[in-house]
């Protein structure tokens, strides 16, 4: 079984075509089977009990069907793959999707593989980049929290609430932290994209996909790569590795290193100082250890420092009660004494001559009214009074076991991670003092062990594979957030107000020193990060979690007869939670104020069951339901309560095809989706509150191609696109600012645009001496996204809407003869589109903020590579 040998002794498939040399050397990819999942929890109902497909899900897969017969006719009379002496335009590419290595288009999931190659080429690096090359994949950042969605299915939870719904694994270990999922990964052999929920052999918190990152492992071969990268924004990259036998045959080591920084995009008006800066250093090691030709044992070590200074942008201002805007920051205390003279009542005649034509806050010195900045979607100029900055450090360690034994390999995966956050960001995207946090500290401490065994059985008709997993996780957070100009209009409230009004206001009479603190609470008036007390109005949420799930699974394949195979999966998880919340304030009545212990349990069932065809040797139609689960939780904002798992069921039907004598490469696939009780995060005044509400339906069709014509030398095309329809069920919502109860039906989801469109084509021209010249240009098209689930019809929340938006990006390399020196020129975005990650509307600081993309890049990298790479 290792190098690709059945128990019977004799090669697979795959591995007699490398052998034949059937398969271009460029193509042949290691073999790995990838190693971890995580859990899954409570279903609302049986997962046997739900096979049983709905009608719409039935005419989408018919529909599905007839178009993959129609497309894939022709490859049934195409001829056979081309002699081994034939050039061959699309090379395979081996991937471990189902945990066991096989070729991208046998495997019947609807799953997207990048090479080494092609990362590099085009530059991709981790989710921001992967967005525009994977169908219906859309990227969000808020405050440091990646929030990733696929097919429509994502979440909008933070901080220790929020668990991913689109899984992300490196090299077998779960990655369980939100923030941790942008940070970006190098030195990668492939990355592998699977689209639609992956509840039996990847588990909880995969209902969206998964996302897996192959690290290059040691070689017995000695070889060394280097890399320069310099741009605008005086970015500097560099990014070296080697590797090499230790003990011949026995033991290899691999060591990667990784530093890119940059300036920042956005420049400050306020202080005169650039943000959207980037600093980051990665390392990775790995030891490759064979004492037998059957026992491989690999320990890898990885570590990671980001620091940036992605800033909020204010986008719009919202009417509040307490009329807080940049303007006026303290309400109706920041306006002029000529505004406030035309409120019968509210001051007396001589006060309104003390003022003349200056505010209350002027007169008492208290929270100044400040600038909005530029519109975000025009221009980098921000106006921001605190200073931004991102921290996220990342150690893990991993020790991965396979062993074959006889008929039968075993793998076993162990793994430690620590993750760190730390966060201080202004909030509401003004030079005014509304709201900022500072700080926000996340860690974790995760530990997970999965251990699976697999092989064939019936003369290999039977493919087989059983696991068991475990997950411990120690998880903390501490959060403060400042709202200055909301403490002094209390202040000046509490201590300018008259008992018997009018006037209502008296201005001789002096401001209450530290008012905030008189009235707070001896404890739950403490910061959380510093533990004091202060005397600017603060809101703090903090939790000491800990999480466990267990899990056992097993997937079977049988081959009914050459061309038809059957695949049934079962996941039995169950997952605990343990959290101490703690909710503080200085300005909150103490009654809705907190420190207490919760504790909860989930169990799911969660599977698969399919069917997969193949039409020609080129060609193969698949049909399978399954059942993916997200963990429930506790808000840590807080004091009571709690929010079940999500549940997906998940209808799809598709053709993976190879055309024109290996010129065209055409998948599709269809999917119908049935969403029930979503965690959604519902924000009112200045409290947020996380519940299951809401089903949602959600169906659409993907296609992927790629065309190497060879009449057409050097010359391709590749691309993606999706098509989603998604809206929610029925429920009765409040908006933010609590101005009117809405009904979500009929909105579409979060983040789930209706279009994705890739498009990427290139041509490479071989020269006698001079190397080769490649000119590559990529076009990727989203349309409208909504960032919330009143899809901007609340009131006054129009802007939570992203409009539609085309990226542009263009490269020409050069590579030597052999391909061992390499050099590109890229421009990114050249259009300097600027569109938002995130657009969230906040009743406590009353605006729409967000965080908007990168402007227009480009630069030059050179590449050299050493030995047997």
């Amino acid at each position: 079984m290792r190098y690709g040998k059945r128990p019977d002794g004799q090669m697979h498939r795959s591995a007699r075509a490398i052998a034949d040399g059937l398969i271009p050397s460029s193509s042949r990819l290691r073999l790995h089977r990838l190693g971890s999942s995580a859990a899954d929890g409570e279903p609302r109902d049986g997962f046997l009990e739900g096979i049983g497909m709905r009608s719409k899900a039935l005419a989408l897969c018919a529909s599905i069907g007839v178009l993959a017969w129609a497309g894939a006719a022709r490859a049934q009379t195409a001829p056979e793959a081309p002699a081994a002496d034939e050039p061959s335009q699309l090379g395979e590419i081996i991937v471990t999707a189902q945990k066991r290595s096989e070729s991208l288009q046998r495997t019947p999931v609807a799953v997207s593989a990048f090479t080494s190659e092609t990362l590099e080429q085009q530059q991709i690096n981790g989710v921001q980049q992967l967005q525009y090359n994977v169908p219906s994949l859309v990227f969000a950042q808020l405050t440091g929290y990646s929030q990733l969605s696929m097919r429509g299915i994502g979440s909008d939870l933070t901080v220790t609430a929020g668990e991913p719904t689109v899984a992300t694994f490196q090299d077998g270990v779960y990655m369980g932290q939100l923030f941790a999922q942008s940070v970006p990964s190098f030195d990668l052999e492939r990355i592998e994209v699977l689209r639609g929920p992956q509840g039996t052999l990847y588990g909880r918190n995969s209902t969206g996909g998964t996302i897996n990152y192959i690290t290059k492992p040691p070689s017995y071969d000695t070889a060394a790569n280097l890399a320069f990268t310099y741009g605008n924004y005086d970015r500097v990259a560099v990014e070296a590795g080697a590797t090499g036998a230790i003990v011949p045959d026995k033991v290899a080591a691999r060591v990667s290193v990784k530093y890119d920084r940059r300036d920042g995009y956005r420049f400050n008006v306020f202080d005169g100082k650039r943000y959207d800066a980037n600093d980051h250093l990665s390392g990775q090691a790995a030891l490759l250890i064979e004492p037998s030709s059957d026992i491989k044992l690999t320990l890898r070590g990885d570590m990671s420092r980001q620091v940036t200074s992605a800033v909020q942008q204010f986008i719009d201002a919202l009417p509040t009660p307490s009329s807080i805007s940049p303007e006026t920051p303290t309400g109706i205390f920041s306006l002029p004494g000529t505004a406030l003279a035309g409120i019968p009542g509210l001051l007396s005649p001589s006060d309104l001559a003390l003022l003349g034509n200056r505010s209350i806050s002027d007169l008492f010195g208290l929270s100044e009214p400040g600038l909005r900045g530029g519109d975000p979607t025009k221009s980098t100029r921000i106006a921001n009074d605190f200073p931004s900055r991102t921290e996220v450090n990342l150690r893990g360690a991993s020790a991965t076991l396979d062993w074959d034994i006889g008929n039968v390999s075993l793998k076993s995966i162990t793994a430690y991670r620590f993750s760190k956050l730390f966060i201080q960001t202004d909030n509401d995207g003004s030079s005014a003092a509304i709201l900022y946090e500072d700080p926000i500290q996340q860690t974790s401490k995760q530990f997970t062990q999965e251990v699976n065994i697999s092989g064939k059985a019936f003369d290999d008709r039977l493919d087989w594979l059983a696991g068991v997993f475990y997950l411990h996780d120690r998880a903390s957070l501490k959060a403060d957030i400042y709202l200055p100009s909301l403490g002094d209009l209390i202040i000046a409230s509490a201590s300018l107000g008259t008992a018997a009004p009018p006037p209502v206001f008296d201005l001789s009479q002096p401001l209450i020193p530290n008012l905030l603190l008189l009235g707070s609470d001896p404890l739950l008036g403490n910061t959380l990060y510093g533990g004091q007390p202060t005397p600017v109005a603060f809101l703090g949420f903090g939790a000491e979690q800990k999480s466990s799930s267990l899990a056992g699974f097993g997937q079977v394949t049988y081959r009914i007869a050459d061309r038809l195979r059957v695949t049934a999966g079962l996941r039995y998880t169950r997952d605990e939670k343990d959290v101490f919340r703690r909710l503080h304030s200085n300005f909150v009545p103490t009654a809705a104020l907190c420190e207490t212990q919760s504790k909860k349990s989930w169990t799911a069932w969660t599977g698969t069951a399919g069917v997969d065809f193949d039409l020609s040797d080129r060609a193969m139609l698949y049909g399978k339901v399954s059942r993916g689960y997200k963990a429930g939780g506790f808000n840590p904002a807080e004091c009571t309560g709690s929010f079940n798992p999500e549940i997906l069921w998940s209808y799809e039907a598709g053709l993976k095809s190879t055309l024109a004598d290996n010129q065209l490469r055409v998948n599709l696939a269809g999917f119908y989706y049935d969403f029930s009780d979503i965690q959604f995060t519902t924000y009112l005044n200045n409290s947020s509150t996380i519940r299951n509400v809401a089903d949602a339906t959600l169906y659409g069709i993907e296609a992927e191609y790629m065309l190497a014509p060879r009449g057409l030398a050097g010359f391709s095309l590749d691309g993606s696109g999706s098509w989603i329809h998604s809206e929610y069920g029925s429920q009765l919502l409040q908006d933010p600012l609590g101005l009117a109860t809405l009904d979500i039906k009929g909105n579409r989801l979060i983040r789930a645009p209706e279009w994705k469109l890739n498009f990427g084509a290139q041509q490479r021209i071989e020269t006698a001496n001079a190397g080769a010249f490649t000119l590559r240009g990529e076009a990727a098209y989203t349309s409208q996204i909504f960032h919330d689930v009143f899809n901007g019809k609340a009131p006054f929340q129009s802007q939570t809407r992203e409009a539609p938006y085309w990226i542009l990006n263009a490269r020409l390399s050069w590579s030597s003869p052999g391909d061992r020196f390499q050099a590109q020129l890229f421009a990114e975005n050249i259009t300097n589109k600027l569109y938002a990650y995130s657009r969230v509307a906040a009743a406590t600081g009353a605006y729409v903020s967000g965080q908007f993309s990168p402007p227009r890049t480009y630069g030059i990298r050179l590449s050299m590579k050493l030995g047997a790479n």
